[in-house]
């Protein structure tokens, strides 16, 4: 009879089955030939790049309306397909390291994707949806859900998450490093959106706060752990700083928002895994406290001189600040959002199952704003099943993490989990003021997510009794 022992907690030697071999081939750096081996190199490279462009909405060396090729979506594209080439076996299947967790995960993504083409497809028939729409937000999706699931595949091999983060963070400090130039001196004139306004390389200054505010509880929480060296470490607390500078600098009222909560994220992170750097956690909580006076008094002396009391760099945040203070009316607290608000609320009740279809929002309204609210635009679109399967889409990937960064595993992987349950959750806050689902930061963010909790369970080998490793 042959004898079944469970897996090594630690990871230090994992077996898989057939159908999630790619991780043990990748630890033991047993792939085929060496050429499979150069291309998941090469195909993880490529990923990285494109992360790390993914902040750069309309290219800085070509900044034109007219011209907004992406280099971000062909490094990621050449990525995925050298990485699902190399991930194919001498028998012909595709094997990728993904636990049978995450693909229940996936299940739910895939009901939402299923659900927004039969929502086309009823509009384009029923609703007489321009064709257009229906492809190109179809195609939106998908790629987004591609972007999700190779970062989830790639990250099962060991240094690509951190490679993928890095990226990131990497991202960040130049999106920002263009919005902190436009602030303290003259900067090129794409870096403006308009009215002292900072866009950086975005189109707007909204797609900015998708990419930075993420970054945030990513940086500060991930460089709480001990495997984080002191130079990594100094790159994320810089990229933190940059990154809140960027905020500022949109005049978002959502951008302020998020950078609220995630320094409340930061400081809860700081409180809870203090033993693991204590120096770090200090200085974080420390500057917290003192970012939240000066906000206190920045805020009475608006109310009190108005905008003379806001220094010069930060004078972007008069606007969020007088929205937030002194609302004349709700609808024009929330300009064009009041009446988006208005019009899904008053129709959505006649679409309940199919929507209006994926895309037709502006067709449908004769609106120029697509929905600046991810929940109300999916809601009104793709109907009550589609919004359904998307919550509980994200409800589970935030579950997941957030039970993984209290669950009895090592200091370093709940610090890890986190980080990127927080990040996630700010992306996910994000779609509250804008139509995140359609922009690369949510897909990506929550690449990293499932991404942490599907390494630890593939180098822990623990679901059920069936997942155990046998000997004769």
């Amino acid at each position: 009879m042959p004898q079944c022992q469970p897996h090594d907690m630690l990871g230090r030697e994992a077996h898989y089955s057939r159908q999630a071999n790619f991780l043990g081939k990748a630890q033991a750096g047993a792939f085929p030939n060496t050429a499979s081996r150069t291309t998941i190199r090469l195909s993880s490279s490529l990923l990285a790049v494109g992360i790390f462009l993914s902040g750069v909405l309309v290219n800085p060396l070509n900044p034109s309306e007219v011209s907004k090729i992406v280099f971000a979506d062909f490094f990621i594209l050449s990525g995925a397909i050298l990485f699902l080439l190399a991930s194919i076996d001498r028998y012909g299947v595709l094997s990728l390291g993904i636990h049978q967790n995450t693909r229940a995960i996936f299940l739910l993504l895939g009901a939402f994707l299923l659900w927004v083409f039969l929502s086309g497809l009823v509009a384009l028939f029923v609703y007489d949806q321009p064709f257009g729409a229906f492809i190109m937000t179809v195609a939106n999706y998908s790629y987004g859900a591609v972007i999700c699931v190779v970062i989830v595949a790639a990250s099962a091999v060991p240094g690509n998450g951190r490679l993928f983060i890095l990226a990131y963070v990497l991202g960040v400090v130049l999106v920002s490093g263009f919005s902190a130039l436009a602030m303290f001196a003259e900067a090129p004139a794409w870096v403006y959106h308009g009215g002292g306004r900072i866009k950086s390389t975005s189109q707007s200054v909204n797609q900015l706060a998708a990419f930075v505010a993420p970054a945030l509880p990513l940086a500060l929480i991930l460089g709480l752990g001990r495997s984080i060296s002191g130079w990594t470490t100094v790159l994320f607390v810089f990229a933190a700083a940059l990154g809140i500078l960027a905020l500022i600098g949109t005049g978002s009222r959502t951008a302020v928002v998020l950078l609220v909560v995630s320094l409340l994220l930061v400081v809860v992170a700081a409180l809870f895994y203090w033993s693991s750097k204590r120096g770090l956690a200090s200085t974080i909580l420390l500057s917290c406290v003192m970012v939240a006076l000066g906000l206190g008094v920045l805020t009475a002396e608006f109310e009190d001189v108005g905008s003379s009391a806001i220094p010069e760099f930060a004078q972007t945040l008069a606007r969020p600040l007088d929205r937030f203070l002194a609302p004349d009316t709700v609808e024009g607290s929330l300009g064009p959002r009041y009446d988006q608000i208005v019009a899904v609320w008053s129709n959505w009740v006649d679409y309940p199952v199919f929507g209006i279809g994926p895309g037709n929002f502006k067709s449908f309204s004769s609106s120029v704003y697509e929905v600046h609210n991810t929940y109300l635009g999916t809601l009104i679109e793709i109907g009550v099943p589609g919004l359904f399967f998307l919550l509980l889409f994200q409800a589970s990937i935030c579950a997941t993490a957030l039970q993984r960064s209290v669950s009895q595993v090592s200091l370093e992987r709940r610090i890890q989990a986190f980080a990127a349950f927080a990040a996630f959750l700010i992306v996910s806050l994000y779609g509250l003021g804008s139509f995140g689902l359609r922009q690369r930061p949510f897909w990506i963010q929550a690449g990293f997510a499932i991404g942490v909790v599907n390494y630890y369970w593939m180098v822990s080998g623990t679901l059920t009794g069936r997942h155990v490793r046998c000997s004769a």
